[in-house]
């Protein structure tokens, strides 16, 4: 008989309450000046709540780009009169975080990851305690990039967090999409290989797929922590609340791993950075340091309007990334707006032959269709002046498909502009129509406008 076993139990953490610090700039109104809020996720003895000092001082040394200066310190009073011990833990909850003998007021802060430059060098000294594994095995092995996952099995073996040797991926410790910073801040002098590129075993670790999920939320940072015998210890620090995560990883140490430490810190530096979108969305000047690519959005003391702070922000950069290109139309929501049954005429058996030749729904031929216009029969010449249309349809609820046309309702033509407007908010596609319509109203039209404006009005222009 086959012995059967009880489902698996869930982990059940301790209940803490979730408490969350406040890091303030001294420089601005308490109204709106909190740079950025960390999880107090250093439970002690007695189950109360806190994080160490040292912790948020390193965050907020990144962000006010004192690198290694030492001249950062956290104090419970604006006037910073009385300063934190970095070796104690906070309980409080909002600090002051001030910049000893700065230039002015208020000290300017790095709006992100991509404006802050790596301390070659200057690492702060407990970060340099940190020793990479120096297994003779493990720093032995030279893979080509192409062999990464293979290097990293026999460097590592297991997920450097759990343990676990199932279900392992390539952890990237600099993320992969960072290749610029990276390039710009000369980063591959820390690889162990020969190669410029990120793929390189100092900048990599294993770890299972799913801690690996929350490594790149960022979840869970990597930060030197001291061992009862003084010495710093790798582990992995709780950044968002997770009972879970909490419970099994949080302070835990990492198995012994060769990344290199200037890895680590760049993306410790990279982790804080996406904790800063509500200083910089809270409409009011701020003071900035900006590449000098970039210092053409600042005035004279380097304050920056809250319109371009906006810009620095990581919301506006996932907004960036989002193509309209890349945005493709529910096909699924388009036939569900076609109700109507259509009869087996030979204009939608010829419709449904294209569809199939294409590999899309035969209804969605006809929505594709609604964007095309049939220009005249006429030759186009070196002379792109003598396009002169005689006629353009203005109808939208009328799809010109071949030498018929098809009703469409106005459900589907709803969403369409809809998804035009989600996809296109700065109205580019508008404004090629509305400059295709002045050519065919008799506009003038250069040759090298030709192909755009045959594009325009819906033609497909191929190369021979």
């Amino acid at each position: 008989m086959v012995q059967l076993r009880a489902p698996t139990r869930p982990p059940s953490p301790p209940q803490y309450r979730q408490v969350q610090i406040l890091f303030r700039h001294p420089g601005y109104d308490d109204d709106n000046n909190v740079l950025f809020k960390l999880q107090a996720s250093d439970i002690d003895d007695h189950g109360q709540p806190g994080l160490f000092a040292q912790f948020a001082i390193d965050a907020c040394a990144i962000i006010a780009g004192d690198y290694a200066c030492g001249r950062g310190r956290l104090s419970l009073s604006r006037d910073g009169s009385v300063s934190i011990d970095p070796t104690s833990t906070l309980r409080e909850r909002s600090y002051y975080f001030h910049l000893d003998a700065a230039d002015d007021d208020p000290y300017p802060i790095v709006p992100n990851f991509r404006q802050w430059k790596y301390p070659h060098d200057r690492l702060p000294p407990h970060w340099q305690q940190l020793s990479p594994d120096t297994n003779p095995t493990s720093s032995s092995v030279t893979l080509a990039p192409s062999n990464l996952t293979t290097a990293l099995l026999l460097r590592d073996g297991s997920c450097r967090l759990s343990g676990c040797r199932e279900q392992l991926q390539v952890a990237h410790v600099v993320p992969q999409s960072e290749l610029d910073w990276w390039k710009e801040n000369d980063m591959s002098r820390y690889n162990t290989g020969s190669t410029a590129t990120l793929d390189d075993t100092a900048n990599a670790l294993l770890l299972r797929a799913d801690l690996h999920i929350a490594f790149d939320k960022p979840r869970v940072a990597l930060v030197p922590k001291p061992a009862a015998d003084d010495s710093m210890r790798l582990v992995a620090h709780l950044l968002e609340y997770s009972p879970e995560i909490g419970h099994l990883y949080h302070n835990r140490e990492l198995h012994p791993t060769a990344v290199g430490v200037d890895m680590l810190y760049a993306r410790f530096a990279w982790s804080v950075f996406t904790l800063l979108d509500a200083f910089l969305e809270c409409k009011i000047d701020r003071r900035l340091t900006l590449r000098a690519s970039d210092v053409r959005l600042a005035d004279a003391r380097g304050f920056v309007t809250p319109a371009n702070c906006e810009l620095f922000s990581s919301t506006a950069a996932r907004r960036r990334s989002q193509s309209p290109k890349k945005r493709k139309p529910n096909h699924d929501t388009v036939l569900e707006a076609q109700q109507s049954a259509e009869p087996p005429t030979s204009t939608n058996l010829k419709r449904k032959s294209i569809a199939e030749a294409e590999g899309l729904p035969s209804k969605v031929i006809a929505v594709k269709r609604a964007r095309q216009v049939r220009p005249p029969s006429a030759s186009v010449s070196d002379n792109a002046s003598a396009l002169t249309p005689t006629h353009l349809p203005t109808d939208t609820s009328v799809l010109t498909l071949d030498s018929e046309s098809l009703p469409v309702q106005s459900l589907a033509q709803t969403w369409l502009e809809l998804e035009r407007r989600r996809s296109d908010p700065h109205g580019i596609w508008n404004k090629e129509q509305n400059w295709a319509q002045c050519v065919w109203d008799g506009g003038t039209l250069t040759s090298d406008d030709a192909a755009q404006w045959l594009e325009a009005v819906g033609m497909e222009i191929r190369d021979v």
